[in-house]
């Protein structure tokens, strides 16, 4: 019975593509494993272990969770692809939703849409590109998702360019962004649930700088749920992602006030720690549902990231780990060369220690209301 309730619900998170099928009975069989090693381990308690057992208990369902419902985000469902931009109406190809708008900014907007030949679900971003500078940045973007093949990466499926605009047609999610679980009074963020999101977060910029690529961009928005009901999550916006070369200095001065490294705001060259600042500042926020820089103007934003003045001193941080607020302490930290790398960032205790997500998990459920595992 366990086996066939798993293999159902994990199948709606897979596509019926090559790599989907891999991934789904990947995760099936890891569940398996992880669930029978348990089992074999977990029997009577002799009296004075109860708390043991149970503590093995708990690390079964973390082991079972952390392969299924919080495992890793589901590939596209379609396999990689080098893209181009098409000198041809998106309209020939596919059906896009003018009226449903998944989101939007400073490009234009995105529209939900459906491939005519094969009934595939995807998202249109259609940005305003009418001069030669904003078509070459837009290709810039193009060139650099080409690149990229990793599930917590939003992936490119089509591209077409006219004269006023050009489409990228897109992997589509409909988890909404991680921006709404933050400002979502309905919505509780435990400190486990931000471990999850963060380390994914941590493992698509990890394959970005490994591939020598700067997002410069990371921010809750920039970051959809797969699904609203899961822990997946995808980078998406690589507009203002740039290969770095580490003979040739990157400046740069465009971002979010926010999220902006004390690099940038200093007009300083910029590398692979300067997206471990923002992954920083994504964490902090989920942890406390504050910004740490927030100022009332633009300017006294960026000046409190200058000043890098922040602290662990608000109430929303009272019953947060201490290895949560060392996490924070290895990142917000103005000297870009003193700060964690990716690959160090899911070394940490915070994001690597199991025996602190066990406990972790336990409050998580304990708050939430329920005791009862899952399919045990």
């Amino acid at each position: 019975l366990f086996k066939i309730n798993r293999m159902e619900e994990i199948n709606t998170q897979y596509s019926s593509t090559k790599l989907g099928k891999v991934a789904f009975f990947q995760c099936l069989e890891k569940v398996e494993r992880v669930r029978s090693f348990w089992e074999e381990r977990i029997s009577e308690p002799e009296p004075g272990t109860e708390d043991k057992e149970e503590d093995n208990v708990w690390l079964l369902a973390l082991s079972v969770l952390s392969f299924v419902g919080d495992g890793p985000a589901p590939p596209a469902p379609f396999d990689h692809r080098i893209v181009s931009a098409k000198k041809a109406v998106v309209n020939s190809y596919y059906e896009v939703n003018r009226n449903e708008v998944l989101g939007g900014g400073r490009f234009g907007q995105v529209h939900k849409c459906e491939e005519k030949a094969t009934g595939l679900k995807l998202a249109a971003k259609i940005i305003k590109a009418r001069g030669a500078k904003e078509k070459e940045e837009v290709k810039n973007e193009i060139n650099v998702m080409n690149q990229l093949n990793h599930t917590n990466l939003i992936q490119l499926y089509d591209a077409f360019e006219s004269k006023n605009d050009i489409v990228l047609v897109m992997e589509y999610v409909d988890g909404g962004e991680l921006f709404d679980r933050i400002i979502d009074d309905n919505y509780s963020l435990t400190e486990m649930d931000t471990i999850l999101f963060t380390k994914q977060i941590c493992q698509g910029i990890q394959y970005m700088h490994q591939m020598y690529i700067l997002h410069l961009d990371l921010k809750p928005e920039n970051i959809l749920c797969v699904n609203r009901a899961a822990y997946q999550i995808k980078i998406i916006d690589f507009g203002l992602a740039r290969r770095y070369k580490p003979r040739e200095k990157l400046k740069v001065n465009f971002g979010t006030p926010e999220f902006l490294a004390p690099e940038v705001v200093n007009y300083d060259f910029v590398s692979f720690p300067t997206d471990m600042w923002s992954v920083g500042v994504i964490a902090y926020m989920l942890l406390s549902g504050l910004s740490p820089f927030l100022g009332d103007d633009d300017n006294e934003t960026l000046n409190n990231i200058l000043a890098c003045s922040w602290d662990f001193e608000n109430e929303e941080f009272q019953d947060v780990s201490e290895e949560a607020k060392d996490f924070l302490s290895k990142l917000l930290i103005k000297e870009k060369s003193w700060r964690m790398s990716a690959t160090s960032a899911l070394k940490h205790p915070w994001l690597s220690d199991h025996k602190l997500h066990c406990g972790l998990h336990k409050q998580k459920s304990l708050r939430r209301g329920y005791l009862r595992l899952p399919y045990i």
